[in-house]
């Protein structure tokens, strides 16, 4: 279980071994599992690519040592063939399904669609990592009872500032991503954002971790 002391970050592709971190393992890419608990998943931006290995990768999918599926999801903008995304997408899903294991989901301009395809499957739980968006497209995804995860990312869009200060903090995680930036930082500009003292903003976001994750 995770102390109301530590910083929990959702999503890293670069662990400092510090509070609770989730690491990304990206399947067919990345070489090493993390050291600290880890998603793992095909990327869609590697869907194309690794077609031929796709069967293989899902055999390893079955058996990884995560504690999540992802990132997966769909994503209009990278010019992998969007039919392509969907099966693979749908492949992993069904996998974390039958695993019981929540979903990252990495979604660009398809939030109807992943939502969509989404509703298909019975999952312990879902997080949209990385959200620049709007107020309506975060509200369209707490509604499903989703969680959003923002980033550093976040406090450089003017419209997800506002969907940030909108969404219920029982449905919000952080995450540094790529981002070299300690994650304390985003957790003390998030906790003014939404008027509260960052030990409180950590506690609320501990207590998601401990509801997704037990």
């Amino acid at each position: 279980m995770v102390g109301m002391a530590n910083f929990v970050d959702i999503h890293t592709h670069n662990p400092r071994n510090e509070g609770m971190e989730i690491g990304n393992f990206r399947l067919g890419i990345d070489r090493e599992q993390p050291q600290t608990p880890f998603s793992a998943g095909v990327h869609p931006w590697d869907c194309e690519v690794l077609t031929e290995k796709f069967g293989d990768l899902l055999a390893v999918l079955n058996t990884a040592p995560c504690v999540a599926i992802g990132e997966i999801g769909l994503d209009k903008v990278c010019g992998v063939d969007f039919e392509v995304q969907k099966r693979c997408f749908e492949a992993q899903l069904s996998i974390a399904q039958e695993r019981g294991l929540p979903v990252v989901i990495h979604c660009v301009r398809a939030t109807n669609e992943c939502l969509a395809i989404l509703q298909n499957y019975n999952l312990k739980g879902v997080v949209f990592h990385g959200l620049v968006g709007s107020t309506q497209m975060a509200k369209c995804i707490i509604t499903k009872g989703y969680y959003i995860s923002f980033g550093h990312t976040a406090l450089a869009s003017p419209k997800t500032l506002t969907a940030l200060a909108d969404v219920p903090l029982e449905r919000v995680f952080l995450e540094s991503d790529t981002s070299s930036t300690p994650i304390e930082e985003l957790y003390n500009a998030v906790a003014r954002i939404k008027n509260i003292d960052t030990e409180t903003l950590t506690e609320i976001i501990a207590n998601n971790y401990n509801t997704l994750f037990r």
